[in-house]
């Protein structure tokens, strides 16, 4: 997959000098954070539309700068982003600035600088909620317009809804995802994302407990949004120092919280990631090296316990029951498998709006 990352651009709308797209390219638009479903069915039809398909993303996100304070935890890091559109099978990824300049241009000059001058696509592919421009004044139909004198496609994918569960007939989109990995409930955000929920991160040095209660922990600083405190059955995998090739990886159990057997009645308590390999001691292999985690199931609810006795047993116990919860099958589920347009519209009641 050839990435074209176009941030570092010595203009301040980074489209001076883009590198139009192989002839025949469909492109998707959007900001794709998570790349759940509903962006894997904008893949899927950008594949079905033509031999190379193309996802076109922004960084940072336009919330991040549009309004900072509240903009929503990211889902994925970028090197993460990458790694699933190489699963997707995704031909080439691009990566547009997002800065104030951006966020004030018009939808014909945005249309113009990026896609008609810049990347000259064959075809767009955008959600039927896509907006973009200043003020989010354009849509999907004002980009079809804009493209048409072109000789550019526009091909508007229909909502693409969860079928059942608790956001039944709502869009499968990264709100979603959200709410669910904040209430712990991994394996119902997995069924959005189409994949294991991961959080990306580097091992540091923590307090050396978990060795000393014969459970060595690889503990892993990520920025990512954290699932609710408590003990997960996980996959813990190894990456490269792109953190976007895996290595290795191995079944897993995590402690997710502030520890409060040791910690209790101390309000300052840092939440930490505690990740301990099944039936494997890697030592000091990992440290400083970038790793994901990612979530199969919650198995309990952090506690305090009265001994470290106490905790040593229910450490053993939850161990057990990652063990039986993290087979094969489960742990290929950590990677993103290509779909195409007919499977999600039989599975999610999708439909599709080219134009």
């Amino acid at each position: 997959m050839r990435v074209l990352d176009c941030t570092s651009a010595d203009d301040a709308l980074g489209a001076a000098g883009l590198t139009p797209l192989p002839a025949g390219t469909a492109a998707c638009l959007g900001a794709f954070d998570g790349m759940h479903r509903g962006h894997q069915g904008l893949v899927a039809r950008a594949k079905a539309l033509a031999e190379a398909a193309a996802v076109v993303t922004f960084e940072p996100r336009p919330s991040e700068i549009l309004a900072p304070g509240r903009a929503p935890p990211r889902l994925q890091s970028s090197a993460q982003r990458e790694h699933v559109c190489r699963e997707l099978g995704v031909d080439a990824l691009v990566i547009l600035p997002f800065n104030r300049e951006v966020s004030r241009m018009s939808p014909a000059a945005f249309a113009e600088a990026f896609l008609i001058e810049g990347l000259r696509p064959a075809t767009v592919v955008v959600g039927y909620d896509f907006h973009f421009g200043a003020k989010r004044a354009g849509d999907a139909e004002t980009l079809a317009r804009l493209l048409d004198p072109a000789g550019i496609e526009v091909s508007i994918v229909e909502k693409i809804a969860a079928a059942g569960g608790p956001h039944a007939g709502e869009k499968l989109g990264s709100t979603a995802v959200r709410e669910l990995v904040a209430r712990g409930e991994v394996e119902k955000a997995a069924g959005i994302l189409g994949r294991l929920y991961a959080l990306a991160g580097v091992v540091e040095h923590g307090a050396g407990r978990g060795r000393g209660l014969g459970y060595p922990t690889a503990n892993v600083d990520s920025a990512g949004l954290h699932p609710a405190a408590g003990v997960y059955a996980c996959v813990l995998s190894h990456y490269d120092p792109s953190g976007t090739r895996e290595l290795d990886s191995w079944p897993a159990v995590a402690n997710l919280g502030t520890n409060p057997t040791f910690t209790a009645g101390s309000a300052a308590a840092p939440r930490t990631l505690e990740v301990h390999a099944l039936d494997v001691d890697l030592g000091a292999r990992l440290y400083g090296e970038r790793v994901e985690v990612a979530f199969v199931a919650r198995l309990r609810d952090e506690q305090r316990f009265a001994s470290v006795d106490e905790l040593r047993e229910a450490i053993a116990a939850d161990v057990e029951a990652g063990r039986a919860q993290v087979d094969a099958t489960i742990a290929a589920r950590r990677h993103a498998r290509p779909v195409v347009a007919e499977v999600l519209s039989s599975e999610s009641g999708a439909a599709g709006g080219a134009r």
